[in-house]
């Protein structure tokens, strides 16, 4: 055989081999797009019904912003739209925001995660009354399917682990209980125990190292740049359907929430999250594991876990009662990412304290049908 003959056949085999290889990118990246046609229109729609006045929402996909919507207007008026700049405040959608920065101050041998809640001088009152109050997550109860809730137990050394776990309820070794009220005492046991204020935490470990500029950490924020100039009001939406403007709370920046960002910021930490710009990677493997789950999910380091249709996801909401919604979906064996904002409290979908089951969510369960069950 000639060379001409030889690189020839090497050549018509490797192009058998490559064009169905195209034709299978080229027929994904059409489903994509036909996903995209079907889960704007939903978006919408689903907006409208609610009587959100705005909402954001972007996917990421592959380490890349692939899909990004504006909906609706941000004013009392409806004088200003939306834009993928708007600002929401993104209720628990801080928690795993915060828990990374709190990990990786940790490695960075700022704080130990093995330091007891107790370090906060204002815990013991504040722990005496919570677990004898009538919350479900503080002195016990019933969940909203009827699965007993253990009270939180103050003669137990809680640690910091124990929070960013949500493993605060019942005796060691319980299943998770969604616990955001001592969550948001993170901060004051961090700076209890000689540490760093967890703004000043955040923003070293994440909003620097992501470029997540214009965020506000909490009213108070003294670097939060334009964040609250492009902030959309809440709303509350009346049981007539009607929404009204609604008061900002008062809250300022915990660890269980607080931040003030757009859709796009959120995906800024999604991606510096994966590019190992945020995390070490023994820590990356430790949260985004294989390992088994119980069955009603799990709650791991600042996220909650669990597994649907033989995928793995990892997700948070927020929800600001009469103000704000939001929702952060990852799917790691995907490199796939859902996140979605919106300025009253209708994204919410009244998800267990005891069980993951962001497939509960309208939102959500369109979007795995659309990019995920298929």
């Amino acid at each position: 055989m000639t060379c001409k003959g030889l690189f020839g056949g090497v050549l018509l085999s490797l192009s058998m081999i490559i064009l169905p290889l195209g034709n299978m990118a080229l027929a994904s990246e059409k489903n994509d797009m036909d996903s995209y046609e079907e889960f704007g229109p939903f978006l919408s729609d689903f907006r409208k019904s609610q009587s959100i006045r705005a909402l954001t929402a972007v996917i990421v996909k592959d380490g890349e912003i692939v899909w990004e919507q504006a909906l609706g207007t941000s004013d009392d008026e409806r004088e200003v739209p939306t834009t993928m700049d708007t600002v929401f405040g993104i209720a628990s959608v801080t928690k795993p925001i915060a828990a990374t920065a709190i990990l990786a101050e940790a490695d960075a041998g700022g704080l130990s995660l093995d330091l007891p809640l107790s370090n906060d001088p204002r815990w013991p009152d504040f722990c005496e009354w919570f677990s004898t109050s009538g919350i479900p997550f503080g002195g016990g109860g019933e969940d909203s399917d009827g699965t007993p809730i253990a009270p939180v137990d103050c003669t137990r050394r809680l640690s910091l682990a124990d929070s960013l776990n949500m493993r605060v309820n019942g005796p060691v070794g319980s299943d998770f209980v969604y616990n955001p009220m001592t969550y948001a005492r993170i901060d004051r046991a961090i700076e209890g125990a000689g540490g760093r204020p967890l703004r000043a935490i955040v923003r070293d470990h994440v909003l620097t190292k992501a470029d997540m500029q214009n965020v506000a950490l909490g009213w108070h924020d003294p670097d939060g740049g334009s964040a609250l100039r492009l902030l959309a009001p809440p709303f509350t939406v009346q049981d007539n359907g009607r929404d009204i403007k609604a008061s900002h709370s008062d809250d300022d920046f915990r660890a269980a929430a607080g931040i003030r960002a757009s859709a796009r910021h959120v995906a800024q930490f999604d991606m510096a999250l994966d590019a190992g710009k945020l995390l070490s990677p023994a820590w990356m493997a430790r949260i985004f594991s294989a390992e088994k789950l119980p069955p009603r999910g799990d709650y791991r380091w600042g996220w909650f876990a669990q597994d649907w249709e033989g995928k793995r996801l990892y997700w948070h909401s927020g929800w600001e009662p009469d103000r704000y919604s939001a929702i952060y979906l990852k799917i790691p064996e995907e490199k796939l990412s859902l996140i979605v904002l919106a300025n009253n409290e209708n994204l919410w979908w009244a998800n267990a304290l005891s069980a993951a089951e962001i497939h509960r969510s309208p939102v959500v369960a369109k979007f795995l049908l659309e990019f995920v069950a298929r």
